[in-house]
């Protein structure tokens, strides 16, 4: 029996559903340029210092709610910068450490997609972003997260 040739129609498939503006969001200048930033502040103990502080003080006022579930990994990924800045742990691949290092740069970041300052969607990019940083490194974070654990 002859095989044919699916149709376009066929052969074309449903772009699967993401979070809207999630491919402005990692397409965005802001997002680039975190990224981009990520190696450079790695590297630069006084810049990862400064990331540190305006994470902390990014967190204190940010609401929780557009976090939902990852916000115990958010404050994971601010301690394990912490630690890294500190040589206290370095059990983590650079591309995890330059994946959280760049998404906490976007969440402190006021030249986002959406700007902190409109209500309630002010915060649902940065939220987004940890979210997707979150998919490559949870298994990194949960080894510092034992690691913690096991510290004390």
């Amino acid at each position: 029996m002859k095989k044919r040739k699916p149709s376009a129609r066929a052969t074309k498939r449903a772009k699967p559903k993401s979070v809207p503006g999630g491919d402005e969001i990692t397409q965005s200048t802001a997002f680039r340029r975190a990224a981009i930033d990520a190696e450079a502040c790695a590297r630069d103990p006084k810049r990862l210092r400064q990331l540190l502080e305006d994470a902390v003080g990014k967190i204190a006022v940010i609401p929780r709610g557009p976090f939902a579930e990852t916000w115990p990994y958010l404050m994971a990924m601010i301690r394990l910068i912490r630690d890294y800045h500190r040589a206290e742990y370095r059990d983590i691949s650079e591309t995890n450490l330059l994946t959280i290092i760049a998404a906490i740069l976007y969440l402190v970041s006021p030249f986002d997609v959406i700007p902190d300052w409109v209500p309630v969607l002010g915060h649902i990019d940065d939220a987004f972003v940890i979210s997707l940083a979150l998919k490559s490194v949870r298994a990194d974070l949960d080894t510092f997260m034992a690691w913690e654990t096991a510290r004390i």
